[in-house]
Order: C-alpha cells, then sequence, then structure tokens
C-alpha cells in the first residue's frame, strides 16, 4: 500500500497534524497561530499532545474569509 506525501504547505481534511506539524505547514509563527486560537481554531489534546484536524482549519478559513 503506497501512502501519500507529507508535502509541506498542504493541509488535507481528511487528516490530523501535532500542532508542530500544523504550524509548519500552515507557515504560522507564534503570534499568527495564538491569534487563529484565540478566534475559535480548535485544538485537540490527548494526553499532552495536541493536535489540529485538517477539516477545522479548512472551516476556519472558510468562516473567516474575507468576501
Amino acid at each position: 500500500m503506497t501512502t501519500s506525501p507529507r508535502t509541506p504547505g498542504v493541509i488535507r481534511e481528511s487528516e490530523s497534524y501535532t500542532v508542530a506539524e500544523f504550524r509548519r505547514r500552515a507557515g504560522l509563527g507564534d503570534f499568527a497561530f495564538r491569534e487563529v486560537r484565540r478566534a475559535g481554531l480548535r485544538i485537540i489534546a490527548v494526553g499532552k499532545k495536541r493536535y489540529v484536524l485538517g477539516k477545522d482549519w479548512i472551516a476556519f478559513l472558510n468562516d473567516h474569509a474575507e468576501t
């Protein structure tokens, strides 16, 4: 079975990412990440690990898109 490569800069709706991986892929620094969290991006904690779901990021972008 082949797996899709984890391309930097790509966040897939069907995948979950550690916060570190998500920030790297989204290109978010400390300040920007704090801002999106305050604006409502959901973070899932499992033990000491924190994750972002790709579908939550896409929904967040859609909700905050300027038209």
